[in-house]
């Protein structure tokens, strides 16, 4: 595979979604779907494409070390599809979630960016959001929260 069949792969995706030029989308990277800015790179070392996700600003009053701590725990009991990683932005310090697609299940399936992205990726997305605020809540209340998607429980 090579960064040529990522670039096809944004054209596609530009086509499908009706965002206009593909190169200027290569360029900037980001592309705004539903409520969610979300960064697009191909890793040619890798040969995988990384979705990064900001999950917004930390709501006041929410207890920034325990979301912390339950991202992190997160990272490590994942086995969801495309393993979300959980970051913090270093310059906003936003929570940030990076999803690795391997190009060749991108190029060998029948699965389009755009379906991932709006089909799989996004809604996927909303749900751990969902989640992370459940445990978050039930953290300060005592209940034990649903377990977040993906997580070994």
């Amino acid at each position: 595979m090579s960064s040529e069949d990522y670039v096809e792969l944004v054209q596609d995706l530009c086509e499908e979604l009706e965002l206009g030029d593909a190169g200027e989308f290569l360029d900037r990277g980001l592309l705004q779907v539903n409520d969610t800015l979300v960064a697009i790179e191909y890793l040619e070392e890798r040969d995988e494409i990384r979705l990064l996700a900001d999950l917004g600003e930390i709501e006041e009053g929410i207890d920034r070390h325990a979301m912390l701590e339950l991202l992190l725990e997160a990272n490590l009991g994942n086995t969801s599809l495309y393993l979300p990683t959980f970051s913090v932005h270093p310059e906003n310090h936003h929570p940030v979630v990076a999803y690795h697609i391997p190009l060749p299940v991108l190029l060998e399936e029948d699965v389009d960016l755009a379906f991932v992205l709006t089909e799989q990726l996004i809604p996927l997305l909303d749900d751990w959001k969902l989640r992370l605020q459940e445990a978050l809540d039930s953290d300060s209340s005592g209940v034990d929260p649903l377990p977040l998607p993906g997580s070994l429980v």
